[in-house]
C-alpha cells in the first residue's frame, strides 16, 4: 500500500511538471517586459555587477551567523584577514558604483536568460523550478549578501585608513544599489532586500559614529539633504511586487477545462504538490482533500476576478496614508471563502507583511538621515541640538524626520486638513544625566551631554527609548554602544 501511495506520489509530481510547463514561457515573458526588468541593456547593471561579484575571491569564511553584514567590524575576532580580503577586491568598489549610476538592476527571470556561467554559479532568479510553476528560486540573492558583505568590510577598512571620500561615494552607491534590488517583483526578493538595506543603514550610523570626528559636516549634510532622497521608499517610488500575481494567474488557468469549470485531477496533482511544498507531511491527506473541494468550489473566471480583487484591494491599501482607517478592515485576501476560493488562497500569500518591512525600512531611512544631521551639527557647533527644527534647511529636509509608527492625535478625519504630513517625528530629546538602555540581555548607558533619537515601533507607543525591545533606537547606536562596552565581538 505505501508503495502504491509513493508512486502516485511521483505520478503526480510529474504531471504537475508537464502542465506548468506548457505556461511558463509566458510567464516569463510578462516578467521580463516589466518596468523593472524592462529597457535598454544601456540602463541595466546586472551584468556588470554580477560579473565583479564572480572575480570576488574566496572570504575568509562563508557567509553565515558569525560571518555576515551584522558581525563584520574592525573589532571582530580575524579582522585581519577579514580587511586583507577586503582590499584584494577593491574592483567591487566599481562594480557598486557603476551600478549605482544606471537606472535599474534589470536581472531578468528564468535561467535560460542569463550566461551559463552564472547559472553553475547560481546566479539566478528561476521561475518555475523544475517545471513546477509554483516553485521559485532566487539564488543570486546569496551572491548580493556577499557582495554587500565586502562593501561593510571595505567600508570599515576605508574609514579606518581615514579615506573618507572613497568611503562615502561606496556606502552611497552600497545603498542606492539594495535600494534598487527592493524594486524586484516578487515578494520573496523584496522580503530579502528590505531587511538587508536596513543593515546596512544601522552599519552606516554605526560607521557615521565611531568616525564622527574625522567625517566634516558638509560630508554629513550631503548623506542628510542629498544623498538620502536616492533610497525613498514611499508609495510612489517603490511599487508592490506583481511577479506572484503572474504566476498565480497561470496555475490557476490549469486548474479549470475548456470551459471554465473545475477539474477535480487538476486540482488534486496541482493543489497538493503546492500544498505539500509548504507543509511536506500534508501530501496523502491533502490530495483527497483537494479533489474534494474541486466540487464546491468556483469556476476559472470567478477565481481569476477573485485573484484580480485581492491584489487591487492590497494596491489600494499600499498607496494608503499610515494610519488611514482603511488599514484597520479586513483584506480581500482575509475576506476571501476558504471553500469556494480554496485554490486562490493556496496559491497567492499573503501580502501585507511587506507593507510593515516597507514602513521599518521607511523609518531606518528617516531615523539614519536624521543621525548624519546631528553629526553634522556637533560637528559644527560642538554639542548636539536641543530640537530637531534646529537643523531644518541647512542640513535635514523636514520631510525626513517621520516616524512612520507615530500616529497624530486626532478627533476626526477632518483635523488631517490641519497636517503636513500624516505621522509624527521622530522622538529626540537631549540627555542630560547618565541613562541606562535594555539591550537585549545587557544593558548600555548614555552619557550626559549625548542625545537620544528614537521610533515608537510596532506598539505605536513611546516608551522613552529605554528598551530596545519596546522602541527603535537609532541613535546613538546601539550595536556600537554594545561594541564599545565588550558585549559584541
Amino acid at each position: 500500500m505505501i508503495i502504491r501511495l509513493l508512486i502516485v506520489t511521483c505520478l503526480s509530481v510529474c504531471i504537475a511538471a508537464q502542465v506548468d510547463a506548457g505556461i511558463r514561457e509566458d510567464v516569463i515573458e510578462k516578467l521580463n517586459n516589466l518596468p523593472s526588468t524592462e529597457g535598454e541593456d544601456s540602463t541595466k547593471s546586472w551584468r556588470s555587477f554580477f560579473d565583479a561579484c564572480l572575480e570576488l575571491t574566496t572570504p575568509p569564511s562563508p557567509v553565515n551567523d558569525t560571518f555576515n553584514m551584522n558581525t563584520v567590524w574592525p573589532g571582530m575576532e580575524g579582522w585581519a584577514a577579514v580587511s586583507d580580503w577586503a582590499s584584494q577586491n577593491e574592483h567591487m568598489a566599481g562594480a557598486f558604483i557603476e551600478a549605482g549610476k544606471l537606472a535599474m538592476i534589470g536581472l531578468p527571470y528564468g535561467s535560460e536568460n542569463v550566461p551559463n556561467e552564472y547559472v553553475a554559479n547560481n546566479i539566478v532568479a528561476q521561475i518555475g523550478v523544475d517545471g513546477n510553476l509554483h516553485v521559485s528560486h532566487f539564488g543570486y540573492i546569496d551572491t548580493v549578501e556577499l557582495a554587500c558583505v565586502w562593501a561593510t568590510a571595505e567600508l570599515y577598512r576605508l574609514f579606518d585608513a581615514g579615506e573618507n571620500e572613497r568611503a562615502i561615494q561606496l556606502l552611497m552607491s552600497e545603498l542606492i544599489v539594495l535600494r534598487k534590488f527592493c524594486d524586484r517583483e516578487f515578494l520573496k526578493e523584496q522580503l530579502a532586500f528590505m531587511p538587508m538595506l536596513g543593515d546596512a543603514l544601522a552599519n552606516t550610523r554605526d560607521m557615521f559614529y565611531t568616525y564622527r570626528e574625522s567625517i566634516t559636516t558638509p560630508e554629513y549634510r550631503f548623506f542628510a539633504k542629498d544623498g538620502i532622497s536616492y533610497i525613498r521608499t514611499d508609495s510612489t517610488r517603490l511599487t508592490m511586487p506583481e511577479g506572484d500575481r503572474f504566476v498565480g494567474e497561470a496555475l490557476l488557468s490549469n486548474l479549470f477545462d475548456s470551459i471554465g469549470a473545475t477539474d477535480p485531477e487538476q486540482f488534486r496533482v496541482i493543489l497538493t504538490d503546492i500544498q505539500s511544498s509548504q507543509e511536506p507531511l500534508s501530501r496523502f491527506g491533502a490530495a483527497k482533500y483537494w479533489e474534494s473541494i474541486a466540487t464546491l468550489h468556483l469556476g476559472r473566471d470567478d477565481s481569476v476576478a477573485r485573484l484580480n480583487k485581492i491584489y487591487d484591494d492590497w494596491w489600494r491599501r499600499w498607496k494608503l496614508r499610515p494610519f488611514h482607517p482603511q488599514h484597520s478592515v479586513a483584506s480581500e485576501f482575509k475576506k476571501s471563502n476558504p471553500v469556494k476560493y480554496a485554490a486562490v488562497n493556496l496559491i497567492i500569500r499573503d501580502i501585507q507583511d511587506l507593507f510593515l518591512e516597507r514602513d521599518i525600512l521607511a523609518t531606518q531611512i528617516n531615523g539614519t538621515a536624521v543621525s548624519a544631521a546631528l553629526c553634522g551639527y556637533k560637528n559644527h557647533y560642538g554639542v548636539y541640538p536641543t530640537s530637531l527644527k534646529m537643523m531644518y534647511a541647512q542640513l535635514l529636509h523636514r520631510a525626513n524626520n517621520l516616524d512612520l509608527f507615530r500616529q497624530l492625535p486626532l478627533r476626526t478625519e477632518a483635523d488631517w486638513s490641519l497636517y503636513t504630513y500624516p505621522v509624527g517625528p521622530l522622538h529626540y530629546r537631549k540627555i542630560e544625566t547618565k541613562t541606562k538602555i535594555k539591550a537585549l540581555a545587557d544593558v548600555v548607558f548614555v552619557k550626559a551631554g549625548e542625545c537620544l533619537l528614537y521610533s515608537e515601533s510596532l506598539d505605536n507607543e513611546d516608551d522613552r527609548g529605554l528598551d530596545v525591545r519596546e522602541d527603535t533606537i537609532f541613535w546613538p547606536p546601539i550595536k556600537t554602544l554594545q561594541r564599545n562596552a565588550g558585549q559584541l565581538n
